[in-house]
């Protein structure tokens, strides 16, 4: 990265909430794709959320220095690729993964991506991320020149039930929640933002588990749903119990255990898994199913009693 003046940050993180309303607070969307802080002086540098560098994987993004006055600058936001107004997130993981430079600007032009600004970290090579989030927003406007591929975040103040409404609405992730007065925290998880995800509630089988680390024996569930007599692999969820749950359902598996899965395992997908008989039944949110058939943004709820297996279908 030659953007030599600018110090690497990471980007400030939100915790999880349901929808409200306050006059302290600004909502905006919650876009659906890769968190990008984007370095500008004589050129464009592209950081993810781990600082690893995806300039060369949007060639469409590098022009943005050219777009934004007052530099150097770092913003904070959103890599989309936009269809119809919304993000598609399946068709910027086809990107995402792709390092080949002709795949690479193949791409580009078959699902090009935008970047979506929601904040100003650094302006003239200083910070400013001690100004409080109302002001930074102004600078933001003030020094970018918005359009196909660097757009600026809308936002609206107070009304933040009916802003989620609108968003569930239309199908969009869900919405960000933001102190009028809070700073840029690098690298903080801080309740000064708030994430609320537009979810949805299914039933899915356990059909084995993988161990985890440090002080949790349980990593993730392996979840499985019924298709045309047969079990189709749904996803891993591994958020959302607590170490009651852990060892309830460490317990329940233990007796199920069998030498083979009772799907076909995609390759490379798991890491020492222990496979079970598929009796147990858990409600898990997520927010959408991919295209390729796996639960996005899982979270364990509990388990349910009320339902046979066969009944967990993969269009519940």
């Amino acid at each position: 990265m030659n953007n030599s003046k600018l110090p690497k940050v990471k980007p400030m993180l939100a915790v999880p909430a349901d929808p409200f309303d306050s006059n302290d607070y600004l909502y905006e969307i919650k876009w659906d794709g890769y968190r990008g802080l984007v370095y500008l002086s004589e050129q464009t540098t592209i950081l993810s959320r781990n600082l690893i560098n995806l300039t060369e994987r949007f060639p469409e993004l590098q022009n943005l220095h050219k777009k934004v006055i007052q530099k150097p600058a770092i913003l904070d936001g959103e890599i989309v690729v936009l269809e119809e107004g919304k993000p598609s997130f399946s068709k910027l993981q086809s990107r995402g993964k792709i390092t080949d430079a002709l795949k690479v600007n193949q791409l580009s032009r078959r699902f090009p991506v935008s970047f979506i600004a929601f904040d100003v970290l650094y302006k003239d090579g200083e910070s400013i991320m001690n100004l409080p989030l109302e002001s930074r927003k102004k600078v933001l406007e003030d020094i970018i020149e918005p359009g196909t591929h660097l757009i600026v975040s809308q936002y609206v103040h107070g009304s933040g039930i009916k802003f989620y409404e609108a968003v569930q609405k239309v199908g969009l992730e869900g919405m960000m929640a933001k102190r009028l007065d809070s700073l840029y925290m690098p690298g903080k998880r801080s309740p000064v933002w708030k994430k609320v995800r537009n979810t949805h509630s299914a039933e899915w089988v356990i059909a084995g588990w993988e161990k985890g680390e440090g002080h949790r024996h349980l990593g993730s569930l392996i979840l499985v749903g019924f298709n045309q007599g047969k079990w189709i692999y749904m996803g891993k969820v591994g958020t959302g119990f607590g170490k009651d749950d852990e060892n309830k359902l460490l317990r329940l598996m233990e007796p199920l255990e069998i030498d083979e899965s009772v799907f076909t395992p995609p390759r490379g997908e798991f890491r020492s898994p222990v496979w079970v008989k598929p009796t147990l039944i858990c409600e898990v949110t997520f927010t959408e199913i991919s295209p390729e058939g796996r639960l996005r943004h899982p979270s364990y709820k509990g388990l349910r009693y009320d339902k046979n297996p066969q009944e967990c279908t993969i269009d519940q």
